[in-house]
């Protein structure tokens, strides 16, 4: 695995990176839309050669930056939709050869789930059940990076194509939302994903029925996932990394706050893991269950307090809090402000 020369290892400050499989096909789209492939990766600080390898790692803030410069510079707004409505799984590299390769949709989705941080840093991939339905629900958590509207609409479009691997091209989901605000052109959305598409919304995901799960893959292959889960391993061991293990388990924590939060059962459950285990596993790396959970509920609230568009009372309950006032002085002992006060500041 090679570093890019930006990415600092062993740093703890070393900032949230992404594998550049990601961006496979990047410089042609650019191309094909008329555009500056030098301009636009000098602009975003990208190297070329950070993308002649699918293993090199580029600073995430550097690969959303890309991409919305690509929207400018060719002039086409939906650069990442189209980008991600192209992109192969099995130019996602490992993780989208480990989904390809797993015995059920499923397993496929469990797979990408759990070694999601080794492909992708401070962000969050995993299902929220919502009756009969799921959600498979993406976001990236790192504060530094606030233009990332192509990078949710490529990643979108990329975990459907996992979807129609199993179940066809010409399967839609049934919804699919996005945290940031429609654009001019948003009626080309629908016709991309076949789908009603929402802006505006607490996270970027896309529902599915929870039966399309027991599809098999048609590409199964035990071997290969052999091949390649050490790999992913090696990049991602909540064991051998301790915060790590705590990202992982805020951003899981994250997905799952709704009107309660989750208990440490659900987490242990999500982990695979016994009761028993999960509470060795924080015990043994210094944590609680609820430091989590606080953690996870303030860099949560951070984030929407700064949306002037999301009413106060809806961020306390997305956030587990039945009444404002319960919010209003957990966000104070946070910050020193009120949520009104706070918001108003920024």
């Amino acid at each position: 695995m090679v570093r890019t020369a930006t990415a600092q290892q062993g740093s703890a400050a070393a900032p949230a990176t992404v594998l550049a499989s990601a961006a496979t096909g990047v410089i042609d789209l650019i191309e094909r839309n008329r555009g500056d492939p030098d301009s636009i990766l000098g602009n975003a600080r990208v190297r070329s050669v950070d993308l002649s390898s699918p293993y090199n790692e580029l600073i995430l803030a550097q690969f959303c930056n890309l991409f919305e410069e690509a929207a400018r510079q060719t002039g086409n707004d939906n650069f990442g939709l189209h980008f991600g409505k192209s992109f192969r799984p099995q130019h996602l590299g490992a993780i989208g050869y480990a989904a390809i390769s797993s015995p059920t949709l499923y397993t496929a989705l469990r797979n990408m789930e759990v070694y999601f941080p080794a492909h992708q840093g401070q962000s969050s991939f995993g299902l929220i059940p919502d009756g009969d339905m799921l959600w498979l629900s993406y976001r990236i958590f790192d504060p530094h990076i606030e233009q990332r509207r192509q990078d949710a609409e490529l990643s979108i479009g990329m975990f459907l194509n996992i979807f129609r691997h199993a179940l066809g091209q010409d399967w839609t989901p049934l919804e699919i939302r996005f945290e940031h605000q429609a654009p001019d052109g948003a009626s080309e959305h629908e016709k991309v994903f076949g789908a009603p598409v929402r802006f505006g919304r607490r996270t970027n995901a896309f529902a599915f029925r929870r039966c399309e799960l027991n599809t098999r893959m048609p590409t199964q292959d035990p071997y290969l996932f052999s091949v390649i889960e050490p790999f992913l391993k090696s990049r991602f061991d909540l064991s051998r990394n301790p915060e790590d293990f705590a990202s992982k388990v805020r951003n899981q924590i994250k997905l799952h706050l709704g009107d309660v939060a989750p208990t440490i059962s659900e987490m242990a459950e999500i982990f695979g893991m016994s009761d028993h285990s999960f509470h060795r596993e924080l015990r043994e790396h210094g944590l609680t269950f609820q430091e989590l959970v606080t953690a996870a509920r303030k860099e949560l609230a951070l984030h929407y307090v700064n949306d002037p568009t999301i009413p106060l009372t809806e961020v306390a309950h997305s956030l587990g809090y039945s009444e404002l006032s319960a919010f209003s002085r957990a966000f104070r002992g946070w910050t020193g402000l009120s949520p009104q006060r706070y918001r108003r500041s920024r």
